[in-house]
């Protein structure tokens, strides 16, 4: 549902090579479900998303679309009791994303995302060797990553990404990637803003106290020339890092530091897209608990948004001498 640049790039290809075959194209705009259709080969083309999710071979709903169509796929999905995987984040705020979580409980569906930072294998093992204790308990996880602004392409011209929400979402990212490699919650938040009152924000910074007694520190920029991206888990006996793994231009490389020398850690790279059309497609039977579903994404936006309110409170001023 959608005709999103995801869903041309990697999610038809990879609900294909999973074995399952998508039948229909949803979009509000019949010219768009008319070109996706012929350049995907996908037979069906529907305006009203309730008539592909009648057709009783349908056993799942993957939404493409833009934020704000999103809840209304959502919706209609769960009221034709269809499973739903999702680009992220399902909703612009919280409290219309908890919205969803609960009609899709009551529908007795699932509700899942695509998100890439948890299907990457360097993310994933780093969670792991964290659980099994291998750089003892952890303390602190620091998230960097900047690059000068450049909107994601769009098959449309009238659906390009509002620059305004872009730190918005790359937070609710990053907070879901912190609390899936930390496994703790978070509890506490400040910020900082660099943006002078009434300007645009083109990067920030927070940290977020975490249940466990973690810190995640974070940094995040549209202002600095790119830099490889990085993802750092400090325990109290050695440190997990993952460089180049938040680009989008490959899986990057994960790094274990023990007594005082580093260790490439090898990992088993895998396209994400389909690990998570396949993931998704075992959850009735096999959860995988790697995943986002749609109560992660709940916890993902409310932190992003107290990130927001945090940066809005005026910073103390250092005194002079």
């Amino acid at each position: 549902m959608g005709t999103g640049t995801i869903a041309t790039e990697h999610m038809v290809a990879a609900i294909r090579s999973a074995g399952h075959h998508p039948l229909w194209v949803v979009s509000r705009n019949r010219h768009y479900a008319t070109d996706f259709s012929q350049d995907m080969q996908i037979p069906g083309i529907a305006v009203d998303a309730r008539r592909s999710l009648r057709d009783p071979r349908i056993g799942f709903a993957y939404v493409s679309a833009v934020r704000d169509r999103r809840k209304h796929y959502i919706l209609a999905a769960a009221a034709e009791h269809k499973h739903v995987l999702c680009d992220g984040p399902i909703a612009g705020t919280s409290r219309m994303a908890a919205t969803l979580v609960e009609a899709c409980k009551a529908a007795g569906i699932i509700l899942a995302l695509n998100q890439p930072f948890r299907t990457m294998a360097p993310h994933r093992t780093m969670r792991r060797l964290a659980q099994d204790g291998e750089i003892g308990t952890v303390q602190s996880l620091l998230i960097a990553r900047g690059a000068p602004y450049q909107p994601p392409p769009n098959r449309h011209l009238d659906e390009r990404a509002d620059r305004s929400d872009a730190l918005f979402e790359l937070a609710v990212d990053s907070v879901d990637l912190a609390r899936f490699v930390t496994g703790q919650e978070p509890a506490t938040v400040t910020a900082l803003s660099a943006a002078p009152p009434g300007t645009e924000a083109d990067q920030s910074s927070y940290a977020i106290g975490m249940s466990g007694g973690a810190i995640f520190q974070c940094y995040e920029s549209f202002t600095t020339a790119e830099f490889e991206s990085i993802v750092m888990l400090a325990g109290d006996r050695g440190t997990l890092i993952a460089h180049g793994t938040l680009s989008g231009k490959g899986s990057g490389t994960l790094v274990r530091r023990l007594n005082g020398r580093n260790e490439l850690i090898p990992v088993r790279d895998r396209d994400p897209h389909v690990t998570t059309i396949e993931a998704f497609l075992a959850l009735p039977q096999t959860p995988a608990t790697w995943m986002s579903l749609g109560d992660d994404n709940v916890i993902a936006l409310r932190t992003a948004e107290a990130v927001s309110a945090a940066q809005k409170k005026r910073p103390v001023a250092v005194g002079g001498q």
